[in-house]
């Protein structure tokens, strides 16, 4: 008998490294703008680094999650079902 591996589980080991490489980029310029950025001058009365490393670039990273969501994450459905219909009937 062979083995037919599930197309499912192959995308969802993909989705597991993107989604580990998005954070992995979010933390690291995260912590290098962090780094870089002094305490002066002000931005909205907090220190410039907290202003832009908490507000701006979250923001930034939350639009291109939404680009990497569309773009590179499939729609996979969640049953085995053959016509997607509740339990295989109508």
């Amino acid at each position: 008998m062979k083995f037919i591996e599930d197309p499912r589980v192959k995308a969802s080991r993909r989705l597991w490294a993107i989604s580990w490489i998005f954070y992995s980029v979010f933390i690291a310029f995260l912590m290098g703008l962090s780094y870089t950025m002094g305490t002066e001058p002000y931005i909205w009365g907090l220190p410039r680094w907290v202003a832009i490393g908490n507000i701006v670039v979250p923001i930034v990273f939350v639009i291109a999650l939404i680009f990497v969501a569309e773009k590179l994450i499939p729609d996979l459905p969640l049953t085995d079902d053959k016509e997607g219909t509740e339990g295989g009937k109508e």
